[in-house]
């Protein structure tokens, strides 16, 4: 599903309108489908509901709304925010009100009558500011604000709640909280990244005119992830095959006291259809991971006194690993200088997809320039903690500005990268993105990490693209959590859980 951002959504607009279609048949299309929203959710007959109209095209939008929710019997009120409307769309809907049962009010001139008015409304409907909003509310209205965030009336924004910055959901100031934002066409980015995404409450698209085909057509840099991706992923499978034709994947993964690492990536890597797994880990912890996972053949790395690799365990590595058709690294790996030597060796070396997570991560971000030596694909797959490291930041600033973030990295050092947490996203060194949406908190705990890494990593093996493996998994990965909550709860359900959840997944998509 295609996300806009401001610029984007003006482009489709434009083309519309380059198709036939008016601007004032737009905005007349948008504030007529968002009064039907209403009137589909709430009864509107008799119900006192205020429009807070800025004074732009969002403002027009609600001056729409706001004849068509009179004439379904609701006893309206428009509120003028920032006195008459300014674009000429705008005005001419404005004037449509006349002759209507619709009461104006002009919050500039008599603010004290606001208030009492709010307080009595059973439903607030938002159109001050819309995708073009930047910066922060204007303090005049911040009384006007604080008194809409005190009412019980259910507050419905058009498009975006006022206060929000439509590319990156940030919020500078005040701002409107809605219960419902209608979204005209498309979903925008605010609708998605936080902290703006909390702010819309529930989210319903719906049409104005343009059709689907416009849409298709129209560019954009972010998409919801949908079942479509995953499904791209899970290829048939021919009847001649053998292991050799689902890839060769090398996990050098675990270490002492880290070992359920290893278990629970081999583990989903296996379950996710790589034909041969290899598992590299010290020779200490292989009886642990080995009675726990039977499939995988292990590389078995032994230590000198000094903590480096014996030059035998070394050269098994590299031989498997010239053979491979994708590594994973990094998932319990500790971050000794045995483990800094093996991340920096992997690098140089493979010529194969590397997906890097957790230690493997954490020891990039004291050596940030090892990125330069890789030879092959990279996928970087951080949680918002080992993503601040990586930047040299603090988690706060990454929530912050995550797709912002997780876009830049991935452009300046050539990655793909999976930026963990509510709302995964997954970017291409491009600057392509997909967020996912499934998912719930009772995947926070550890070892969720290793699952998806194990994923990801056995459908690179397989020759699947990097942003393609990246965005599938992540949402595999939350389909599984989702399952796993509905039969388990949230506080009960293990990453474990998860795994096995995975072949009822894949037996829905290979439908």
């Amino acid at each position: 599903m295609k996300v806009l951002n401001a610029e984007q959504t003006r482009n489709l607009e434009k083309n519309a309108v380059r198709s036939g279609i008016s601007y004032l048949q737009l905005m007349e299309n948008a504030g007529a489908a968002a009064a039907r929203f209403i009137k589909k959710r709430f009864p509107v007959d008799q119900k006192h509901i205020v429009v807070l109209c800025g004074k732009g095209n969002n403002g027009g939008d609600g001056f729409v709304a706001a004849r068509h929710l009179a004439e379904l019997g609701a006893k309206v009120i428009v509120v003028l925010t920032e006195g008459q409307p300014g674009t000429e769309i705008a005005r001419e809907m404005f004037e449509k009100l006349s002759g209507t049962t619709v009461k104006t009010v002009n919050y500039l001139e008599t603010p004290e009558i606001i208030a009492p008015m709010l307080s009595s409304a059973d439903y607030i409907v938002d159109a001050i500011y819309g995708i073009g909003f930047h910066g922060s509310v204007p303090e005049y209205l911040h009384p006007l604000f604080i008194v809409v965030k005190s009412c019980t009336a259910t507050v419905i924004s058009l498009d975006i709640p006022s206060g929000v910055i439509c590319d990156t959901g940030g919020i500078e100031g005040k701002c409107i909280r809605a219960n419902y934002t209608v979204s005209f066409t498309t979903l925008k980015n605010a609708h998605l990244l936080q902290p703006g995404k909390t702010y819309c409450g529930q989210v319903a698209v719906v049409p104005v005119g343009i059709t689907a085909a416009m849409v298709n057509r129209q560019p954009t840099t972010l998409e919801v992830t949908e079942q479509n991706v995953a499904r791209a992923m899970v290829k048939p499978r021919k009847p001649e095959s053998n292991k050799g034709s689902y890839g060769r994947l090398l996990c050098v993964c675990g270490s002492v006291g880290m070992a359920g690492a290893a278990v629970l990536s081999a583990k989903a890597a296996i379950r996710c259809g790589a034909g041969l797994v290899n598992v590299a880990l010290p020779s200490a912890i292989y009886p642990i991971v080995a009675s726990q996972v039977v499939e995988p053949v292990y590389t078995l790395l032994n230590h000198l006194p000094n903590g480096s690799l014996s030059g035998e365990s070394e050269r098994n590595l590299l031989s498997f690993l010239s053979r491979s058709t994708a590594c994973l690294i990094g998932c319990g790996l500790g971050k000794s200088a045995a483990s800094v030597a093996l991340v920096t060796k992997l690098l140089a070396t493979a010529k194969c997809p590397l997906v890097i997570d957790a230690d493997g991560i954490n020891i990039i971000a004291e050596h940030i320039d090892i990125l330069k030596t890789a030879k092959g694909p990279v996928i970087m797959t951080p949680h918002p903690g080992e993503m601040a490291r990586l930047l040299k930041t603090n988690v706060a600033d990454v929530q912050a500005h995550r797709l912002e973030y997780a876009r830049s990295f991935a452009a300046e050092h050539n990655v793909t990268m999976v930026l963990k947490g509510a709302g995964t996203i997954a970017v291409s060194p491009e600057g392509k993105a997909f967020l996912n949406i499934t998912g719930n908190p009772g995947m926070a705990k550890a070892g969720s990490g290793d699952v998806l890494a194990g994923m990801i990593a056995s459908f690179v093996a397989q020759g699947v693209q990097p942003l393609t493996a990246a965005a599938g998994c992540v949402y595999l990965h939350g389909m599984a959590g989702d399952r796993c909550a509905q039969r388990l709860s949230k506080c009960a359900m293990l990453p474990s859980d998860m795994i096995e959840k995975l072949p009822e997944l894949f037996l829905e998509i290979e439908r």
